[in-house]
């Protein structure tokens, strides 16, 4: 399957989310969003110093609210939604993590134990799993014995093949977790990926993601922060646009395309209600108005 040039941008995109990640435990320690006490290891040091200091996180959030409303908000959102599905899943009997484009995701670390009955395949590029790797060791993180890292080119290799040479079973119940990755990607590889998912043969496995929302240019207005986003992309971010939206009012009946079943979607409003503190929190703000939650399981 095809990522296009995610391949060449996905570490600089990880790591400002694990530093918002880092912030968020600064901040919100006693919270879901901010349960990453891992993300700082994964961050360099203009990063860091960003997270150390609380008048400098401070002036941060406000940088990012000004060019990406509500998208420090989104990020440690997702990483609650993401955290609970995960456990929520392991303790129904998942037996087996696959982490499509896990950059720096540290769930494997964070919850070791939970997933020790649980066969684990990170999957991403080389070059960004050498540098997690890299920081796992000097932030003397041990590698879980059941975590197999499983590098792919993705202009060049086959996912089945690479999971499949990683020892992915897809007859035992399975967490796919896809975070921050779909927006990125082309069409198709957005779609063999989900046929990839929907042709597994155990009906409890499950795929989380997230995703945007296709918004018309006449009613973007009408969307929190979705203006700004744009008009930020297109002038900082043109090295990594963009590329797949769902018109979310057809979202079960695509995947169902997919031959996936669509068991959670949450809209902006519902990932704030549910994944937030309650409203106004420490200053936390409103989620970005085009980003969605989903988890999905095969029509078997």
């Amino acid at each position: 399957m095809s990522m296009s040039d995610v391949e060449h941008q996905y570490s600089d995109t990880a790591e400002v989310a694990a530093s918002y990640r880092a912030v968020a435990c600064k901040e919100y320690p006693e919270t879901a969003i901010g349960a990453d006490y891992l993300a700082e290891y994964f961050i360099s040091t203009s990063h860091k110093f960003l997270a150390k200091f609380g008048f400098v996180r401070k002036l941060g959030i406000a940088k990012s609210r000004k060019f990406t409303p509500g998208g420090f908000e989104y990020v440690l959102a997702r990483t609650a939604f993401f955290d609970r599905q995960l456990l929520s899943a392991l303790e129904t009997g998942a037996k087996q993590l696959v982490i499509l484009g896990a950059g720096f995701d540290t769930r494997a670390y964070r919850f070791a134990e939970q997933c020790s009955g649980c066969k684990i395949i990170e999957l991403d590029i080389a070059s960004t799993q050498n540098r997690k790797k890299e920081c796992l060791q000097s932030a003397g993180i041990a590698i879980p014995k059941n975590l197999t890292f499983a590098s792919i080119n993705f202009n060049l290799e086959s996912l089945p093949d690479v999971l499949r040479q990683a020892g992915y079973n897809n007859e035992v119940k399975t967490v796919f977790l896809w975070e921050g990755v779909s927006m990125y990607l082309q069409r198709p590889a957005v779609e063999a990926t989900l046929q990839f998912v929907g042709a597994c043969k155990n009906p409890e496995s499950l795929l989380v993601f997230d995703y945007i929302a296709t918004i018309a240019d006449s009613e973007v207005d009408n969307y929190y922060g979705v203006k700004t986003w744009r008009e930020t992309w297109a002038r900082y971010r043109q090295a990594e646009p963009f590329k797949f939206t769902i018109d979310d009012s057809q979202i079960a009946s695509y995947l169902e395309g997919m031959g996936l079943s669509i068991q959670t979607h949450l809209k902006e409003r519902e990932i704030g209600e549910h994944c937030l503190p309650k409203p106004g929190y420490k200053n936390l703000g409103r989620v970005t108005g085009w980003f969605r939650f989903v988890t999905a399981s095969p029509i078997c």
